[in-house]
């Protein structure tokens, strides 16, 4: 395992532990007590980052909010990991992609889709056309609907800064120098007020220009208690994860493949 992976695991762990204990530290849960809360949320096994199931005591959430307390995110971090790390053709931001490609234009082909991911740099060119293909026949997305789009529920948080939507937009090409560029809008809406707190036009969908937008958008109107995000490289990586843990937000992403959930920004 590559010292990177081993960073981002202890991370993503360290995350699982914040989302556990932050309704505490924010005093938002609705338990009578602390006990009461710590007993609830560990009364059923706990599912980690790496899909392993595991059963927690309740004096282990005490143990958490106080190495928060004292040492704050980087606290929660455990020293060292030891899980076998996977690797495959397609990551999951090109699944994620191919799946957002499927619903929008259903009768894109393999070929088609390829291409596309590649021009977006969500795969690297040296991946066939083949894989996305295999991929495409194995989860049955050759017709016009796509069978894994999920009924949807709405929510909505009760006060402005209980949780921030974030999103990409894909907008037109524009010529620049000679050369063609894609528009890509970046975008914050407060859940409770649907109210745009922050938002940028790039010219690249890339970690930095988010967090400039983020950054700009806590500097007005102060920190989330949540960022909703989905999987796409600008949400899910070591430097979010360790920015929201800092600031006390919880940092939350949809299931892989569901970036439709976040349907109050797509709109």
């Amino acid at each position: 395992m590559t010292k990177d992976k081993t960073t981002a695991d202890a991370v993503a762990i360290a995350q699982f532990k914040f989302a556990l204990i932050a309704p505490v530290l924010q005093g938002l849960f609705p338990d009578p007590s602390r006990t009461a809360y710590y007993k609830r949320v560990t009364e059923k096994p706990l599912t980690l980052p790496d899909g392993t199931v595991k059963e927690y005591g309740y004096k282990t959430l005490e143990k958490w909010v106080s190495q928060y307390s004292l040492g704050g995110f980087d606290a929660l971090m455990p020293k060292s990991r030891s899980d076998p790390g996977t690797s495959r053709a397609l990551p999951a931001t090109a699944i994620e992609e191919i799946y957002r490609l499927k619903e929008a234009f259903p009768r894109l082909n393999a070929t088609q889709i390829h291409k596309q991911l590649a021009e977006d740099s969500f795969i690297p060119a040296t991946v066939a056309a083949d894989a996305v293909q295999r991929f495409i026949k194995k989860n049955d997305l050759k017709s016009a609907r796509n069978p894994n789009i999920r009924d949807r529920k709405a929510f909505e948080e009760d006060s402005f800064g209980k949780m921030w939507q974030a999103d990409t937009c894909y907008l037109p090409h524009i010529t620049e120098d000679g050369k063609s560029r894609r528009v890509y809008c970046v975008m914050i809406i407060d859940d409770h007020s649907r109210m745009l707190v922050g938002g940028g036009l790039f010219c690249s969908d890339n970690v930095a220009n988010f967090q400039k937008v983020f950054k700009d958008a806590i500097s007005v109107y102060g920190i989330p208690d949540k960022l909703y995000v989905d999987n796409g490289a600008p949400y899910s990586n070591e430097q979010l994860s360790l920015i929201c843990g800092s600031a006390g937000t919880v940092l939350l992403h949809t299931r892989i493949r569901d970036g439709a959930s976040k349907a109050y920004v797509k709109n």
